[in-house]
């Protein structure tokens, strides 16, 4: 791609200015609301997007070298105020390649969200990671994060008796954001089934419309009125229009916003209300109306819809050939102006491809339109669809009208030598009652014919289909990764434990992979040396991942980004969470177990076993997407175990429980081990749960050296129980504080701010030995 071109169509689309954008923007005139929104997700899908990463020509770094750059060579950077100097078209380091709609909200998928340069800016690693997955707000409360361009913190933008973490960009790009999350939300109002985790659920619903939800929109709303449209905005909307080919419709006319969330939505928009001319907007001048295939054996019924405005007498249709009518031949102003949808009508004997000229007049208004129709003597067959050539599968699509009169089809597929004799593909012919069948077991590199034939009732063949002919590719290469995303959790100093990545690659150029991230995370080869980058090779490849050593405590993201040549990355999500209060946090996502037997699961904190216990999450109580379901079993040990030591012993152990579904009757008994399992000593022994309860239990064990825990489930036989989110923070030696209050002998407890009980005493003695750190005085 020459880069030099992006610039020259930048220049020639602000010279095209407003009548190239009216012209883009024709379809939505006249809608409001949902129909608006959905004409305009119809009109913005990208053309293409650039592959993820920062390899080059052609990725996502390549956009952001131009649609970014600043005077001096600097990268423009919406998250910081650190400047950094471009690296021609490649990653620049320190910086993560930033989505605004987090791809978590979307389970991680890769698709044009993924890559969407209105979706992506070039963001300060830091900053990135301190953002995280979090929903956008204003930051009311306690501040995590500020560093001069983005705060991040508790809000009440959400509801204002419930605080939230939520990010705020500065006052200068709030409505560069705004417009940035209408885009998405507009664009890609599709993936309503994909929205998911807790954070993306709080920004949009699992629906078309309105997408955001209301206090999201009305915030956003906001931003885009006090914050508006400036050069910087503009010229990067022309230049990713070069690259994707669409345009973000919300920075063209920043009042799209009001009509499909704001005070406007009982309103028809207009790129110029005050337009007073006669015009249609469908279709559009000069627009070629084309049916495809249509069969000659059933009668012709096209619906298309007309719509525009402003005409000052009735509108008359007419058709210069008299193989087509029309359903209607004229509408009212009204009519044109609401939009009316209007049929084409024929009866047509002859096989061929038929064209009329549709007339539209209304007093000096006059608008023609060519319609063309091919008609098919026998049944359309229409052109091979979702054609897989890999190392795995080899199959296409074939697929036709369904006819009338016809009651079964008969498909065959057959190659043919180069004298032109057929040969037909073992078991074919097909009978079918469908109206597309997958066809497999093929060949790559080889060319295929397909043709249908259509019987009726009485098994007499009665229509056929042309012949469609479907080539095979080459084999489409492997290169794929066991994983899509990983979550770390760590204290501040110390490396996270790390993570075994596998990659498949067949069929590849090259058989060398190429991994790098960028910091807090680090990747390794041999689970030795670690760093940024690192190369694998081989069929099955294996590489270690983990975070590194961070000093401040919060959260942290970015992306594992897997290269071959000649093969489009693989894209792994990596996040991670630094708190001293959490060096050991077990979550169970990572990890994969379906059934009962006894076995051993690498999940995300360390390696368990688990015995009559399974990963559900199903009717299981669990608090992000699954959790360990463990089932009392006469004559059988229900238990979870940890299979590696924690260093750094235990102040406090907290953990989820309850009982799963509608089950009761089962107890649980929690140990730890400072023997490797040897020995243990029971937390809490035969405790008992309320049915449908699922509530977070914490102790204090205050314990120092290697450390293991044991979960035994016992009780009625058949009943099962949820165990989730298992947190142990370092051992905290309890003499190094000083006695901040010895004036009462009243006894008090004492607590953490996360509601675990450290010790009970005089209020004379409350802080003495804790570290510094506040808590919770309590009277007895």
């Amino acid at each position: 791609m020459n880069y030099r071109y992006w610039f020259l169509c930048t220049l020639f689309c602000c010279v095209l200015g407003a009548f190239a954008q009216k012209t883009y923007y024709k379809k939505i005139e006249g809608l409001k609301r949902e129909h608006l929104k959905t004409a305009l997700h119809e009109l913005i899908k990208p053309d293409s997007v650039l592959n993820y990463g920062g390899k080059g020509e052609g990725y996502t770094w390549a956009g952001f070298a131009v649609a970014d750059a600043m005077e001096g060579g600097y990268v423009r950077d919406r998250y910081s105020n650190t400047l950094r100097k471009q690296n021609g078209l490649m990653s620049v380091t320190g910086m993560n390649i930033e989505h605004v709609f987090a791809n978590s909200w979307w389970g991680h998928t890769v698709n044009d969200a993924y890559c969407d340069l209105y979706n992506l800016y070039p963001s300060d690693g830091t900053a990135n990671g301190r953002k995280s997955n979090n929903p956008v707000g204003v930051v009311t409360g306690e501040v995590s994060y500020d560093n001069g361009v983005i705060k991040v913190g508790r809000s009440s933008s959400y509801r204002a008796d419930s605080l939230i973490t939520v990010w705020e960009p500065a006052d200068e790009w709030k409505g560069d954001f705004a417009r940035t999350y209408f885009y998405v939300a507009t664009c890609y109002e599709d993936y309503q089934d994909l929205w998911q985790t807790a954070e993306g659920l709080l920004m949009v619903s699992k629906n078309r419309y309105p997408t955001l939800r209301p206090w999201v929109s009305k915030l956003l709303l906001k931003w885009n009125k006090e914050d508006p449209v400036d050069d910087i905005e503009r010229a990067r909307n022309q230049v990713v229009q070069t690259i994707q080919g669409n345009r973000n419709p919300f920075v063209d006319y920043p009042q799209l916003s009001t009509y499909i969330w704001g005070d406007s939505t009982d309103y028809a928009f207009y790129t110029n209300p005050s337009y007073s001319e006669p015009e249609l907007f469908v279709p559009s001048t000069s627009e070629v109306l084309d049916f495809g295939l249509q069969p000659l054996s059933q009668p012709l019924n096209c619906e298309f819809v007309l719509r525009g405005r402003n005409m000052s007498e009735d509108v008359v249709l007419q058709l210069d050939n008299k193989n087509f009518t029309l359903s209607k031949d004229c509408l009212t102003p009204e009519q044109v102006r609401q939009g009316v949808s209007l049929s084409l009508l024929s009866q047509v004997k002859t096989a061929g491809v038929l064209q009329t000229i549709l007339s539209i007049k209304s007093g000096n208004f006059e608008q023609t339109n060519t319609i063309k129709v091919e008609f098919v003597d026998g049944i359309p067959a229409y052109p091979a669809s979702d054609v897989v050539c890999s190392v795995n599968a080899k199959k296409f699509t074939a697929s036709w009208m369904p006819m009338q009169g016809v009651t079964t089809y008969s498909l065959d597929v057959y190659t043919k030598s180069a004298t032109g004799t057929a040969t037909t593909l073992s078991g074919y012919p097909v009978s079918t009652t469908a109206s597309s069948l997958v066809v497999s077991n093929l060949k790559a590199s080889t060319t295929y014919y397909y043709q249908v034939t259509g019987y009726d009732a009485s098994g007499r063949p009665i229509m056929y289909s042309k012949e469609e002919q479907v080539k095979m590719p080459t084999v489409k290469p492997v290169f794929t990764t066991n994983v899509s995303e990983i979550h770390f959790t760590s204290s501040t100093q110390v490396p996270s434990k790390e993570q075994v990545v596998a990659i498949t690659a067949l069929e590849v150029p090259q058989y060398v992979t190429t991994v790098y991230t960028s910091a807090p995370f680090e990747v390794s080869a041999d689970g030795v040396q670690w760093g940024e980058q690192t190369t694998v090779s081989g069929s099955k490849q294996t590489l270690y991942v983990r975070m590194g050593s961070v000093s401040e405590e919060g959260f942290y993201e970015a992306e594992m980004i897997m290269s071959t040549s000649k093969v489009e990355d693989i894209v792994v999500s990596l996040t991670g969470e630094v708190n001293n209060e959490k060096s050991f946090f077990e979550n169970f996502e990572s990890g994969s177990k379906g059934a009962y037997a006894e076995a051993e699961v690498e999940c995300s904190a360390c390696r368990w076993r688990m015995a009559q216990s399974l990963l559900g999450s199903g009717n299981d109580r669990y608090n992000d997407s699954k959790s360990v379901r463990m089932q009392s079993k006469s004559g059988v040990i229900t238990e979870l175990e940890m299979l590696e030591d924690k260093t750094d012993g235990c102040d406090s152990l907290s953990f989820y429980a309850g009982m799963y579904n509608t089950d009761t009757g089962v107890k649980l008994t929690v140990s730890y081990s400072l023997d490797a399992g040897k020995t243990w000593t029971d937390v809490v022994k035969e405790m008992s749960f309320k049915k449908g309860e699922w509530k977070r239990y914490a102790y204090y064990l205050h314990v120092k050296g290697a450390i293991r825990l044991k979960f035994k489930c016992t009780g009625t036989s058949g009943k099962r129980l949820n165990i989730d989110d298992i947190q142990m923070n370092d051992y905290q030696d309890l003499s190094s504080v000083q006695d901040a209050s010895r004036n009462n002998d009243s006894e008090v407890d004492v607590y953490t701010l996360n509601g675990i009980k450290v010790k009970t005493s005089k209020r004379a003695d409350a802080l003495n030995g804790l570290k510094p750190a506040y808590y919770i005085v309590k009277d007895k």
